[in-house]
């Protein structure tokens, strides 16, 4: 069996990588960002979503305040909102998903916009890093399974990239994988539908939490529960809970709404 490309780098090796990449070649992520806030817009206007607004009066009525968690939450899961009720307008994806490609970016770009003495390139490297560490984790857990990817792998990436637009060292990167390993994994996925932006909820809440405890060296250590020896093991041990681990959870949830 061939390994996935990305698995033959290790956490120190995508961090060298997304620390000397010149910005030209990862210029092409800021599209991202602009085409997901029209998503956003979209799902601001119309009479379909709920979430969105609400997320947007607790935001003071605005896109961006002077709080970056509810300015994350705005923008990650006001996104996702539109995206899952199939609004008009397209989400930059990664892995193959919408929902993946929004929490991988969104509240990345939620610090950029409200931290405002963050250089473009840097939200670029985070951008990168956090799509690259969501890869990681779905390449072991499959394309699709009974957990949830935006959650788990585009949560951790995200988080990881929160971490590296806060200055984060490797050790505690390492911190950061190992709080969402142990916070979010065993999140299902009952399919794309509204409860996605619910579970974006509580991936955003999640990755600021893990990395607010990272910059502050605390961390669940790895000999507790799933978290691996290094953060490699860590991320593969999240995938094999998805795939083989939750194939059973599987079918009880399409059984679950197939009797609906």
């Amino acid at each position: 069996e061939q390994i996935p490309t990305i698995h033959s780098y290790s956490l120190k090796e995508i961090l060298d990588y997304i620390d000397t990449v010149s910005e030209e070649e990862i210029g092409f992520i800021s599209a991202a960002f602009e085409m997901n806030m029209e998503l956003l817009e979209e799902g601001l206007v119309s009479e379909r979503t709920t979430i969105g607004p609400l997320l947007f009066v607790q935001n003071g009525k605005k896109r961006f305040s002077e709080d970056v968690k509810k300015t994350a939450q705005l923008l990650c899961n006001g996104a996702i909102e539109a995206r899952v009720l199939g609004l008009s307008r397209p989400a930059m994806s990664i892995t193959g998903s919408g929902a993946h490609g929004i929490i991988a970016t969104m509240p990345l770009y939620a610090f950029y916009k409200v931290e405002t003495d963050v250089p473009n390139d840097k939200l670029l490297r985070a951008t990168a890093l956090s799509y690259l560490i969501t890869m990681y984790i779905k390449e072991y857990s499959g394309r699709l399974s009974a957990f949830c990817g935006c959650g788990i792998a585009a949560g951790t990436g995200m988080a990881c990239g929160l971490a590296y637009l806060q200055g984060a060292d490797y050790e505690q990167m390492k911190m950061v994988i190992q709080n969402m390993a142990s916070g979010l994994t065993g999140m299902i996925c009952d399919g794309g539908n509204q409860g996605c932006a619910m579970k974006g909820i509580v991936a955003v809440d999640a990755a600021f939490r893990s990395v607010e405890m990272a910059m502050n060296n605390v961390c669940i250590e790895c000999i507790h529960g799933i978290n691996g020896m290094t953060p490699e093991d860590t991320m593969r041990n999240m995938g094999l809970i998805a795939s083989p681990g939750m194939v059973k959870t599987e079918e009880v949830i399409v059984d679950i709404m197939r009797h609906k």
